[in-house]
C-alpha cells in the first residue's frame, strides 16, 4: 500500500519477498523445489542470451517479479479471518436433496471466489458431518472451486493473468467470466442432481454472497474512479481495509498479527512459485524480441484461442503445474499481438478447468491429504464434466469475438 504513495519503495519490496523466497529454499515442497529451479534456470538461460545479443537487462523487472500479484494473494488471504461461517450458521440444519446440491454450489462457488481453497476445505468438513467425501463428491466440490478461476478478481488465477497480460480489461474479462461460471454451475446441477437427491448439503449463508458481491462492486467503482491505479492494487488495498474495519468492529483485532505470524509466514511455496515464474516470463519475453518464435499459427482469434485452450488442458492432466504452462504459452502468443481479453479468457480458462484434472495440483492434493482419496483419481472423475466445460468455452470464445 505504501508504494502508492511511495513508488520507490517497489525494489525494497521485491528485495524482501526475494530474501524471504531464499530464506525458505529448505522448506519448500520438492515439487515446488524442482518447478522453481527449471523456471528460474530456463528464465536466466534467455535472459543471458538476449543480453549477448545485445538487449537491455531488465533488472528493475526481475527485483519487482510479481511482486504486485504476491502483495494482492496476501491481503486476499486475511479475507479468511471475516469470511468464515458465523456461529448460528454452523448450526443451521443442513439442506437436503437438490435444494441442498444448489446451497452447496452457490455457497461454494462465491464463498470459494472470496477465500479460495480455504472455503473448499470448510465446506468439505461441513459436508463430512453427514456423509462420506467420496471420489463423486470430491469431485463437485473441487470443480465448483476451480471455476472461479474463471471470473473472481480474488483469485491468483486473475492475478497472474494480469501480471501476464497487462492490457486486458478486468471488467470485460469478468463479464464473460461470471456467465460461463454460472453456465458452469447449470451444467453441475445437472449432473449430480439425482446422485445427490437423498443427501444434505451445505447451508447458503449470507456472509458467502454478500462478500464477494460487495468486493467485487467496491473494485469496479475504484477502478472507474482510479483508471491510472492497478487493479491489484485496488484489490489488496480494499480487501485490507475492508478486514480491518471487520475485525476492529467486532473487537478481534488481536486475530491479524496471529495470521501474520501463521499464513502468511508459510507462503513460501508461493512466492517463491511466483516470483520464478516472473523471472521465466521475463527471460523468455526478452529471447523473443531478439529470437522470435516459430508459432503454428500466425493469428490468434477464437480458433487459436481453443487449440491453445486444448494444449493446456492436455499439460495439466499430464501433471504440469499451470502457472508453468501459462509462463510458456504467453510470451509465445503475445508476440502476435493478440486481442488481450481473448487470451486472458484463455489463461483463466487453462487455470480453472486444468487445476481440476491435473492430478498433483493443489486443489486436488489438498482433497487428497485431508478425505485419502487419490488425487488421480479425483482427476480422472473430473476429466469428462472438463470436456464438456471446455466445449462450452470455445463456443463463448466464438461468441465474444463476433460481438467484439
Amino acid at each position: 500500500m505504501l508504494t502508492l504513495v511511495f513508488p520507490a519503495l517497489y525494489p525494497i519490496a521485491g528485495m524482501l519477498l526475494w530474501s524471504f523466497a531464499i530464506s525458505s529454499l529448505r522448506l519448500l515442497a520438492r515439487r515446488s523445489l524442482v518447478q522453481s529451479m527449471v523456471l528460474i534456470i530456463v528464465g536466466l538461460a534467455g535472459l543471458g542470451y538476449s543480453l549477448l545479443e545485445g538487449a537491455p537487462a531488465p533488472l528493475y523487472q526481475l527485483i519487482n517479479s510479481n511482486t504486485q500479484l504476491l502483495a494482492m494473494l496476501a491481503t486476499v488471504s486475511f479475507l479468511s479471518l471475516i469470511a468464515t461461517p458465523a456461529n448460528q450458521s454452523k448450526k443451521r440444519l443442513p439442506p437436503a436433496g437438490n435444494k441442498g446440491l444448489i446451497s452447496t454450489l452457490a455457497s461454494g462457488h462465491f464463498f470459494s471466489a472470496i477465500i479460495n481453497v480455504s472455503a473448499l476445505l470448510i465446506i468439505a468438513e461441513k459436508l463430512s458431518d453427514s456423509r462420506k467425501i467420496d471420489t463423486r463428491t470430491a469431485s463437485l466440490l473441487t470443480i465448483n472451486f476451480a471455476l472461479c478461476a474463471l471470473w473472481s478478481p480474488f483469485f491468483a488465477a486473475m492475478a497472474y493473468t494480469l501480471s501476464l497480460v497487462p492490457d486486458m480489461n478486468m471488467l470485460a474479462v469478468m463479464s464473460v467470466g461470471a456467465p460461463m461460471g454460472l453456465i458452469s454451475l447449470a451444467m453441475l446441477y445437472w449432473l449430480h442432481k439425482i446422485p445427490e437427491s437423498t443427501l444434505t448439503g451445505y447451508p447458503l449463508m449470507g456472509r458467502s454472497l454478500v462478500l464477494p458481491a460487495l468486493l467485487a462492486l467496491t473494485v469496479i467503482v475504484a477502478h472507474q474512479l482510479w483508471p491510472t491505479i492497478a487493479i491489484t492494487q485496488i484489490i489488496a488495498i480494499t480487501a485490507s481495509l475492508l478486514v480491518i474495519v471487520v475485525l476492529i468492529y467486532e473487537g478481534r483485532a488481536s486475530q491479524l498479527r496471529l495470521h501474520i505470524s501463521n499464513r502468511l509466514a508459510n507462503m513460501h511455496n508461493e512466492v517463491t512459485l511466483f516470483l520464478a515464474a516472473g523471472v521465466f516470463a521475463i527471460g523468455l519475453g526478452a529471447l523473443f524480441k531478439i529470437t522470435p518464435p516459430w508459432l503454428p499459427f500466425a493469428h490468434y482469434g477464437p480458433l487459436e484461442a481453443c487449440l491453445t485452450l486444448g494444449c493446456c488442458l492436455v499439460a495439466a492432466r499430464l501433471g504440469v503445474h499451470v502457472i508453468m504452462i501459462m509462463a510458456v504459452i504467453a510470451p509465445l502468443i503475445l508476440t502476435l499481438e493478440p486481442d488481450p481479453n481473448l487470451l486472458a479468457m484463455t489463461f483463466l480458462s487453462a487455470w480453472g478447468l486444468g487445476s481440476s484434472i491435473n492430478p498433483v495440483s493443489g486443489t486436488l492434493l489438498v482433497m487428497q491429504g485431508n478425505y485419502h482419496i487419490k488425487g488421480s483419481h479425483i482427476a480422472r472423475a473430473n476429466t469428462k464434466p472438463i470436456a464438456v466445460l471446455y466445449a462450452i468455452n470455445c463456443v463463448v470464445f466464438f461468441i465474444y469475438s463476433t460481438f467484439n
